[in-house]
């Protein structure tokens, strides 16, 4: 089953990298942290998007699932 995730990172991404993240939402914060937001089909599609950011030599701030809301 699909969770959404926000991933949070040091530093403002290039734009050039927003299609490397599976089409998931890219927010340049104003502290100078970004934003990945999105929904992920499964743990190995999470573990690919954090590869790539440890590949990149990036802070890692934060992982958190969101839960949907009732409504």
């Amino acid at each position: 089953m699909a969770e959404v995730y926000e991933i949070r990172i040091r530093g403002h991404l290039s734009e050039k990298f927003d299609e490397w993240f599976n089409g998931m939402t890219i927010t340049r914060e104003l502290d100078g942290t970004t934003t990945i937001l999105g929904e992920l089909p499964d743990q190995t599609a999470l573990h690919s998007i954090l590869f790539k950011i440890r590949n990149m030599n990036i802070g890692l701030i934060s992982v958190n699932t969101i839960e949907p809301e009732e409504g």
